[in-house]
């Protein structure tokens, strides 16, 4: 079998290969490259139902497997864990809400995120949402540890938030082999 590779991100059901692929895998890695959080793991065979196209039967080989930061995950398929028929899934489930270090002021309607003494680098990746006085945003870039971008403009300025919280996405690179 070619090696496979999936890179995925966010609170989501992926599909990594279907029953119609005709694939055998022997091995499987899975790496969390989120830069500051775990992630929860689900790996499971199944079928798809119809019309909706949802897993309707499921065979878990991993269920709510923590994922910490930096680590890679190996699974070793056995002979008795062939997976015939049935297409291979992963589920990402959502990490933990922290709050950042530092503060954020932001003035003006635009994507700027200005920090001060906060560490972008090492708490944030792009994708993740933050929420600063009430207002939620998807990171889009990082420069520095105190300058990132936001996918939307702000609504206004926002008074000086001193606990801004971030929603991590989960991301993951899945080697199928």
């Amino acid at each position: 079998m070619a090696t496979r590779y999936h890179n995925i991100s966010g609170e989501t059901t992926t599909e990594l290969f279907s029953s119609s692929d005709s694939i055998r895998t022997k091995s499987i890695s899975i790496v969390n490259k989120h830069a500051s959080t775990k992630c929860t793991v689900d790996l499971y065979a199944g079928t798809l139902s119809t019309p909706d196209s949802t897993v309707a039967t499921k065979y878990y080989f991993l269920k709510g497997v923590e994922l910490p930061v930096g680590v890679t995950l190996e699974y070793d398929f056995k002979s008795n864990d062939s997976i015939g028929q049935l297409g291979l899934y992963i589920k990402l489930t959502k990490s933990d809400i922290f709050t950042l270090t530092g503060s954020i002021d932001v003035t003006g309607t635009n994507t700027n995120v200005p920090g001060t003494n906060t560490l972008y680098l090492s708490e944030l990746a792009v994708g993740d949402e933050i929420t600063v006085t009430g207002e939620t945003r998807t990171i889009a870039t990082i420069t520095s540890d105190t300058a990132a971008t936001v996918t939307a403009a702000w609504g206004s300025d926002l008074a000086n938030d001193t606990t801004p919280d971030c929603s991590p996405k989960s991301k993951v690179d899945v080697i199928l082999s």
